[in-house]
């Protein structure tokens, strides 16, 4: 059992662990939940390790790991486009009294988005600066050699590899998660994942270019990609909608009886049944009954 001391010695040593404590959305604390959540990284590491072994006779394994980086730096520009047209039609389909609900969530996706793009574009706006100090020329002087110099020569290789390696991983996080989109609303997070991962499939297929690989094994590939990403947003779909998300109730859960949200359950409950309020997209609370579909 590892102590909690050292865990988050371990979260800020290792680069793919603090990644996954700064970028990871937060997971129910349904067993659902977290099944779905683990599905969700072993099919990624499955498809990772398929896709090696598949085409490791026809291109290297630095060539693959390329290629699968841009695809992933790929599908977090398309993930750009998601939040903010996310957000407009959620302000337009959600209940006039219930749009407030959405700002919270706004907030942090700009506040995880922000500090991802930050991280995203710092090497290379670090780069710019160097060269432009030095007219074309990168020139790093260091100051007298001392303990701290010396102690930091040697650290250096380690800090830049753990920044590049954070860097892949604020990629993948951003990726995976439609840049956090499900900050604005549960439901976003199968939907426009997989917008983006059908978007960049679709130009890859579109391109018709399997780089060295045979065509049929580059479109199963593919295609078996596809297939087990829609698997799984199907059914984290069903669940969050089972678990009482509407798109037109906000991000907030329903109440299983009422169809309406956490907020308004009292109010439902203490209206008057001919007033009309709260009442409109009630469900029965007989057996078998299900909330409103909307």
């Amino acid at each position: 059992m590892i102590s909690p001391q050292r865990r988050a010695t371990l979260n800020v040593l290792l680069p793919w662990l603090f990644a996954r404590q700064v970028f990871k959305p937060e997971v129910g604390t349904g067993k659902k939940d977290r099944l779905l959540d683990r599905l969700a990284f072993w099919r990624s590491a499955t498809g990772l390790v398929m896709i090696v072994i598949a085409t490791s006779n026809y291109q290297h394994i630095m060539f693959v790991s390329g290629s699968l980086g841009l695809k992933v730096v790929q599908s977090g520009v398309v993930a750009l486009l998601l939040p903010p047209l996310a957000f407009v039609v959620l302000l337009l389909v959600t209940r006039p009294g219930l749009r407030g609900t959405l700002m919270p969530g706004a907030r942090r996706l700009l506040a995880r988005a922000g500090l991802a793009v930050a991280v995203v574009v710092l090497p290379f706006v670090t780069w710019s600066l160097l060269v432009a100090a030095g007219d074309g020329t990168v020139a790093i002087s260091l100051p007298d050699a001392g303990v701290g110099t010396l102690f930091l020569i040697l650290l250096s290789p380690l800090l830049f590899l753990w920044f590049w390696c954070f860097w892949g991983c604020t990629l993948y996080w951003a990726a995976r998660t439609g840049l956090w989109s499900a900050e604005l609303h549960p439901l976003l997070a199968p939907v426009g994942t997989t917008a983006v991962m059908l978007l960049v499939t679709g130009l890859e297929l579109s391109e018709g270019d399997p780089k060295g690989v045979p065509f049929w094994l580059w479109l199963t590939l593919n295609l078996c990609g596809v297939a087990s990403s829609l698997t799984l947003a199907v059914l984290e779909y069903r669940h969050l909608r089972t678990s009482g998300h509407r798109w037109r109730e906000g991000p907030g859960q329903c109440s299983r009886t009422t169809g309406a949200p956490p907020e308004q359950t009292m109010v439902s409950s203490t209206s008057s049944p001919s007033s009309g309020s709260n009442s409109t997209f009630a469900s029965p609370a007989g057996p078998g009954s299900t909330p409103s579909t909307l």
